[in-house]
């Protein structure tokens, strides 16, 4: 299992996190013709001294933003993680809720889950969420489910918190997690989901998450409070 947390400035309360080669050498170089046509306007004995006063309060504006994270910070997080679907028996984690009138391609199908997300795909691993939603018949191929779920986060780490997430759930693909709560607020991203192995009565799905989100608070140094 593979957790990765790295803090950035939140692009949703200032400026992007990153931009192309393009973009920084356009703006460099309008930097560079408002610099020059600025100077070329002052007379010759200010042009240099306006020059370096204005390219001091550019670097230490770029150390500040570097060395620092006045505000909220943006967090990624890249975690893999195994879901458990199981059809049938004493076990079950799942509840076809609304049958379909179409036998052949079981299409409007609603069925209720409460899955199992463990830290590997075994039966006795540890569980460290829910998968709760609905996963519905939306199409008439066998890959055509839609989910809907909320994956609520138990144990220390994130106890509570919760991933909004949907999509469409073939053998693989990927959801997208367009909401979280608590430490996961403000949370966007994708789960890319694997079928790893199928029996008649229960499944096991890869899930490589990598999400975006903002913690409600962090300290003076700019780090999550936990």
């Amino acid at each position: 299992m593979l957790v990765l947390q790295v803090y950035k400035w939140n692009p949703r309360l200032h400026v992007p996190l990153t931009h192309t080669t393009h973009e920084k050498d356009r703006a460099s170089k309008n930097l560079s013709l408002f610099l020059i046509e600025t100077a070329m306007a002052i007379p010759p004995k200010n042009a240099l001294y306006f020059l370096l006063l204005v390219s001091s309060f550019i670097l230490g504006a770029m150390a500040d933003l570097a060395l620092s994270c006045p505000s909220r910070c943006e967090v990624e997080l890249q975690w893999t993680l195994y879901a458990r679907q199981i059809g049938g028996g004493a076990n079950a984690n799942q509840e076809e809720m609304v049958h379909s009138v179409h036998p052949t391609t079981g299409f409007g199908t609603i069925v209720v889950n409460n899955w199992d997300v463990l830290d590997a795909p075994l039966p006795n691993a540890a569980i460290v969420a829910r998968a709760r939603g609905t996963h519905t018949k939306a199409g008439p191929a066998a890959g055509d489910w839609f989910t809907s779920l909320s994956i609520v986060f138990e144990g220390a780490r994130f106890n509570g918190s919760t991933f909004q997430v949907m999509g469409i759930t073939n053998t693989d693909g990927l959801w997208a997690i367009v909401g979280g709560t608590k430490e996961l607020s403000r949370a966007d991203g994708t789960i890319k989901h694997t079928l790893l192995r199928a029996t008649a009565l229960e499944n096991y799905r890869q899930l490589d998450i990598r999400a975006f989100y903002t913690p409600p608070a962090v300290n003076s140094n700019g780090i999550a409070a936990q």
